[in-house]
Parts: C-alpha cells; structure tokens; sequence
C-alpha cells in the first residue's frame, strides 16, 4: 500500500519536472523500543521500484546521545551511551555504500557540505540556499533552533557520561568509523 501511495507522489512529482526528496528520519527504528525494528529501512523499501540516490548525515554520538538525555528521548534500554552507539553503529551498517555527511563539517563549512550535498543527490546546487534557510522546516528537526547555521558550543558533559564513553567499546568503535 506505501509503495501504491508513493506512486502517485513520484508520478506527480515527474510530471512536474519535480525533484522528489525524502528525508527518512530513522531515530524511531534504531532508537526505540527494547529492540531495532526488524522492518526494512524506507530506502530498503523504495530501492526495489525506484532510482534513487541516497546519502545519511550524522553527528559525533556523544553530541547526539547528550541530545537525546537532555530531551528525555532516550526510548531504549539499557538507556546507555554503550546501547545506543551499538544501535547506531547497526544504522550505519543498514547504510552501508551509502555517503555519510558529518553535521559537524556542515555547519563548520555549511556551503561546501551543501554542494557535495547537491552532487550526490545530482540536485541543482543553489548558492542563495543560506537566505532561504530560515523559512524552510523539516519534519524532525525539533532539535533545530535559531535562523543561522553555525556551530553551536557543545553541552557540558557530566562525569557519568564521560564515564560511559571511557568505557564503551561500541562507542570507541562508532567514533573509528
């Protein structure tokens, strides 16, 4: 039936000269629950009918899991640093052949991330993009906060965490790759 309904969207989307751009937001199928969703990822799903071309973005793990306690979102258990980089590390795997953009060189560099950005997803780059940015929402960018792309000061790491991280060897693992 998804696949049925997604017809009608990429059809509309050719008809109109469209380019057709998905974001798959994956948190709720690698991090929720007591186990990974043993579902096919939605690339998994529309890569048996349509061309695609895919890239994954990704933020340093000790970033995003301090994200995640902060937002009281850690919906995992063991609800650890060592659970969810195992998690992530099986995201990756899930993507694998597929180019990862670090979200850290994206707002380090937000106009050259964009372009190679645009170059994998054969996409007309626009170079006015940053004028565009403060009008453009995305579902699951709940994290996102103010109208300009720059670093932001990371958070302050309690000693537990730092603990964790010390002590985590699919953490160490995550941070290799």
């Amino acid at each position: 039936m998804f696949v049925a309904a997604f017809d009608v969207l990429y059809d509309n989307a050719r008809h109109r000269g469209h380019d057709l751009i998905l974001r798959d937001h994956a948190h709720s199928q690698f991090s929720f629950g007591p186990e990974i969703a043993p579902r096919p990822t939605l690339r998994e799903i529309l890569a048996a009918h349509y061309p695609l071309r895919s890239l994954v973005t990704v933020r340093h793990p000790i970033d995003s899991f301090a994200s995640l306690e902060k937002h009281r979102w850690l919906n995992f258990t063991p609800g650890t640093l060592e659970e969810y980089a195992r998690r992530y590390l099986v995201f990756l795997d899930r993507h694998e052949g597929v180019e990862v953009l670090r979200y850290e060189d994206f707002v380090a560099a937000p106009e050259d991330t964009m372009q190679r950005m645009a170059e994998v997803l054969e996409l007309t780059y626009d170079a006015g993009f940053l004028q565009l940015f403060p009008a453009i929402q995305l579902s699951g960018d709940s994290g996102r906060s103010g109208e300009t792309i720059a670093p932001r000061p990371q958070r302050e790491l309690g000693a537990d965490l730092r603990a964790q991280a010390a002590g985590s060897p699919s953490y160490e693992a995550l941070c290799d790759r």
